[in-house]
């Protein structure tokens, strides 16, 4: 499965929503481990099971009301979101630790 952009405020809402896990991963164009990292994410959301988890992108400049309600403080950050309800988050460029929340909410 490949990752979708977030495009508006409603789709993000529709997303966190389902009772499919939704990982996000919340980035900016100018933010360097975000380039580092993201082909890692891209990697990882072929390799999940796809009737699980979904994989999602938001750049936090322009879509800064979904970040402010994620409360998005650093880049990346990879929020992981299942029936509205926010299940854990990773911060950093840290391929060990995304790939170990992956795995831990896809068997939770």
């Amino acid at each position: 499965m490949s990752v979708q952009a977030i495009e508006s405020y409603e789709d993000f809402q529709k997303i966190i929503n389902g009772d499919k896990i939704a990982a996000i991963d919340f980035w900016a164009t100018w933010c360097g481990p975000c380039k580092m990292i993201s082909p890692l994410f891209e990697k990882f959301a072929g390799e999940a099971p796809s009737d699980q988890i979904a994989f999602y992108k938001v750049d936090v400049d322009e879509q800064e009301k979904i970040s402010q309600e994620v409360g998005i403080t650093a880049m990346p950050t990879f929020v992981f979101f299942k029936n509205g309800q926010k299940i854990t988050q990773t911060v950093g460029a840290n391929p060990q630790q995304l790939q170990a929340a992956i795995k831990q909410v896809v068997s939770a």
